[in-house]
């Protein structure tokens, strides 16, 4: 009887042994698993900045709807100028909207592997493509596309084949910086050598319009806003080399400004700003990837202006390259839609 009660015993404690085991391999293995990527929130709903309509589109598959849905919706004409032009199903839209009768022009970068096998098909396909005349050490890295001339897509986003994993923003406006938008690239297809006239500017103070080639106007605007910040900044960059730019963080976060930076941990020419950044009390993270880029270029300031687009907060990206990024001076639902998704990637960066 006494040895039959020590097997059951022993038998129980053996039970409880393994049941104990394997809740331990359990939670070290639920510890050691990555996060979840933080979720690609879907296009914002739209919203009035003054005169013009402005919907923020927050990559992901639903962006890419809205392009093409756009390119779709062409009635007279067709204006493309992305650095990388990889997606089929958006170029077979640009044939199809050829085909229909629509005045189709595409600027591309012809360095670029695969816009450069797009132009090449979109040619054959009698589409009228122009190639930008890049030099040493500079790109064509706008992403721009206007219909009809009464709506117009902006922002950072690819059309590559991956691009819809990545984080970033495009923008979707109707109003008068469409005009100005389009301004852009009439006078692109001017610098590639076409007879065209360029329109003159229309007033738009609530989203401004800013472009790198001929002038450097983008990085003027970055450094107002952190200069003039008085409560918060949150950036997310994909590229941060600016030496000025680190210098006016670090002087935002003396005079009280909360800072968040979200950098991609694939470009370790950021890693120098980071480290500085980080050493005067700075929060930065890096994003934490599932394969995807963090490939925002965007600024938040005091909940209320945002500055996003082409351009990297680089030498290249503020001075050599040809780039197009846009301000919402002042509105706070816009902001507000930015920085949902902002923290998503700062929480899931942690």
């Amino acid at each position: 009887m006494l040895r039959l009660l020590h097997l059951q015993r022993r038998a129980g404690l053996l039970a409880l042994t393994a049941l104990l085991s394997g809740c331990a391999q359990a939670a070290a293995a639920t510890a050691a698993a990555p996060p979840p990527p933080a979720p690609l929130l879907g296009p914002a709903p739209p919203v009035w900045a003054g005169s013009d309509q402005v919907t923020l589109l927050r990559s992901g598959p639903a962006t890419f709807t809205r392009i093409r849905a756009l390119i779709d919706s062409a009635r007279i004409s067709v204006h493309v100028e992305v650095y990388e032009i990889g997606k089929r199903d958006l170029v077979d839209a640009l044939v199809a909207a050829h085909a229909r009768g629509v005045v189709v022009t595409v600027i591309d970068d012809p360095s670029e592997v695969h816009s450069a096998a797009t132009a090449q098909l979109l040619r054959t396909n009698a589409v009228d493509v122009v190639d930008y005349p890049i030099r040493k050490l500079m790109i064509d890295h706008v992403k721009l596309l206007v219909v009809d001339g009464a709506a117009a897509i902006v922002g950072g986003i690819n059309w590559g084949v991956t691009s819809p994993a990545n984080h970033d923003y495009d923008a979707l406006i109707r109003g008068p910086a469409v005009h100005n938008l389009d301004r852009v690239f009439d006078r692109d297809l001017a610098t590639c050598g076409r007879r065209v006239a360029v329109p003159d500017l229309v007033a738009d103070s609530a989203v401004l319009v800013a472009s790198t080639l001929p002038a450097a106007e983008i990085r003027p605007l970055a450094i107002d806003l952190v200069e003039h910040a008085h409560t918060s900044l949150n950036l997310e960059l994909f590229v941060l080399t600016d030496t000025g730019i680190v210098h006016a963080l670090e002087a935002a976060l003396l005079r009280g400004v909360a800072i968040r930076v979200l950098l991609d941990p694939g470009q370790g020419s950021s890693d120098p700003s980071a480290v500085a950044l980080e050493a005067a009390g700075v929060s930065v993270r890096r994003y934490r990837t599932h394969g995807e880029l963090l490939h925002a270029k965007a600024i938040v300031a005091d909940s209320e202006s945002v500055l996003f687009g082409s351009a990297n907060w680089s030498g290249g990206g503020f001075a050599r390259n040809h780039e197009v990024d846009i301000e919402t001076v002042s509105s706070r639902a816009i902001a507000a839609q930015m920085q949902a998704q902002m923290t998503l990637d700062w929480n899931a960066s942690a």
